[in-house]
């Protein structure tokens, strides 16, 4: 799941942080010492081994264990961008047999100003998700959960437990929080469990979608908005989805934020006025076409 580009990020200065990122330096040699060895760690403060404790202590070794994915090797690599890669792999690390693919930047998160009641500007320092993709290298798609556009490989049923271990490297870092663009519908549906659009405009449009739609599946849902067969039901429209800013908020004046009068006033505005519903049959019609044209995974 690749994330898009928001006009509200900044980089991060990150000058005062490479004695951690990478060990002592002393700057007033013009040669540096070749001997030292520069120490990678995931997010300036993780090595492997405390990444793998934080996946054991929020289960999620042991979910994977009980699939039968056992002998986990984790690696872990920061790019001249900083972006900071952690990888799972089963029994050895080879490109066919990762688990987890998750890549996160550092960056400033600069709103708006018209998001907030008083009108001033905000900054909040956030874990930017560049990319996040968990799946099943033994499995094929079935029936059952079929194959979701952008979709390669099944999933693993991880999502929640990448949650939970994004929570306690937010917190221990202190971070105001996750951010995250997803490409797709069905990405923004899943996130919602722990994530919402930082514009509350989005976040009505979502969750009543996801109200109007309660019987259908995820894919069913993901294939209406790219078929263009939901149907908003005031204008007869088709509804658009359009990717924007989703928070994982972790400190508290974030989490004021989302639960400010003037958020709470726009999200239920627009949760209580759109209403959906879904031409099953025209997208079923529609997304045979596209299968025909196109590679599910390159949609």
């Amino acid at each position: 799941m690749k994330n898009k580009v928001s006009k509200f990020l900044q980089p991060m200065d990150f000058t005062t942080s490479i004695e951690k990122e990478f060990g002592t330096i002393d700057f007033s040699s013009a040669i540096p010492d070749p001997s030292r060895k520069r120490e990678k760690l995931f997010l300036r403060n993780f090595t492997a081994d405390d990444l793998y404790a934080v996946m054991k202590r929020v289960k999620l070794i042991d979910h994977l264990e009980a699939m039968g994915f056992e002998s986990l090797k984790v690696e872990i690599d920061v790019d001249d961008s900083f972006v900071h890669y952690l990888k799972l792999y089963y029994k050895s690390v080879d490109p066919d047999l990762i688990l987890l693919d998750l890549r996160l930047s550092e960056s400033r998160f600069v709103p708006d100003k018209k998001f907030f009641e008083d009108q001033s500007q905000h900054v909040y320092d956030m874990i930017v998700i560049e990319w996040l993709s968990a799946q099943n290298p033994l499995h094929k798609f079935n029936g059952n959960k079929p194959q979701l556009p952008g979709q390669k490989k099944p999933g693993l049923g991880i999502l929640n437990f990448c949650f939970e271990m994004m929570y306690i490297v937010a917190r221990e870092i202190i971070k105001d929080g996750f951010l995250d663009i997803p490409d797709h519908m069905h990405g923004a549906i899943m996130y919602s469990k722990k994530f919402k659009f930082f514009n509350p405009t989005h976040e009505g449009i979502l969750r009543a979608i996801m109200r109007d739609l309660s019987g259908y599946s995820l894919a069913d849902i993901s294939w209406g908005i790219l078929t263009k067969t939901i149907i908003e039901e005031y204008k007869n429209l088709p509804q658009e989805y359009a990717p924007s800013e989703q928070v994982f908020y972790v400190s508290d004046r974030m989490r004021d934020y989302f639960h400010s009068k003037k958020y709470l006033s726009v999200y239920n505005k627009y949760y209580k006025r759109k209403h959906y519903h879904f031409d099953y049959e025209e997208m079923l019609r529609r997304r045979e076409a596209i299968i025909k044209a196109k590679k599910i995974e390159d949609l």
